[in-house]
């Protein structure tokens, strides 16, 4: 394993767990004093931001010591990971009802990578993310963010789905996450051309 997929596989085993916390505080407000303590929101805010920033610093180490065509494959599905860790701490807290634009998006992420696992098994297939896919990650990544910040600069937007959605931060993410969906379906219709050749 190259040390750029080892950055990547931080993405898969750190992304969750603190995704997990985050859900543990906005379900059950009060019943863990140390966790909201220590991991505010903020806190989150800036290890999401962390964890995002180390798909930059493994692109970088692959570039620098040669791409593999494993650590193509795993960098895309590490991004799911953490982004869908991040996702579904809003599903099923205070942004359930973006649930559609959401459920679109994970359809879209399964069928990118199930397209990217099968041309794995082909030596034929490029399986090196496309620049369609490169942008709705960082648009998913930015509802995100704005989802973040709205529980960092609207915090009793945490315990209540109207205050939530009354932040412009939260409506601003909502449409970024939509744009994510449209930048998703255009990079599967592009692998699968890419399956037709």
């Amino acid at each position: 394993m190259t040390l750029a997929s080892v950055v990547s596989c931080v993405r898969i085993i750190f992304g969750p767990p603190f995704a997990f916390v985050l859900i543990l505080q906005l379900l059950y407000p009060g019943k863990y004093p140390a966790l909201e303590w220590y991991w505010s929101p903020f806190t989150m805010l800036i290890l999401y931001l962390a964890f995002s920033l180390t798909d930059l610093f493994d692109g970088l180490l692959a570039k620098k010591f040669g791409k593999t065509r494993f650590g193509a494959w795993l960098d895309p599905f590490a991004d799911k990971v953490l982004d869908w860790s991040y996702s579904a701490v809003f599903i099923f807290t205070v942004a359930w009802n973006s649930v559609f634009a959401f459920a679109l998006l994970f359809i879209l992420d399964v069928v990118s990578t199930a397209e990217r696992t099968l041309g794995y098994k082909r030596a034929d297939q490029n399986v090196d993310a496309n620049w369609w896919g490169k942008y709705k990650k960082t648009l998913h990544s930015a509802a995100i963010v704005a989802f973040l910040i709205t529980l960092v600069f609207y915090p009793e937007s945490a315990q209540n789905v109207m205050k939530f959605w009354s932040a412009p931060t939260a409506v601003l993410g909502w449409l970024i996450l939509w744009l994510a969906c449209w930048f998703s379906a255009q990079s599967c219709w592009n692998k699968l051309e890419q399956w037709k050749k």
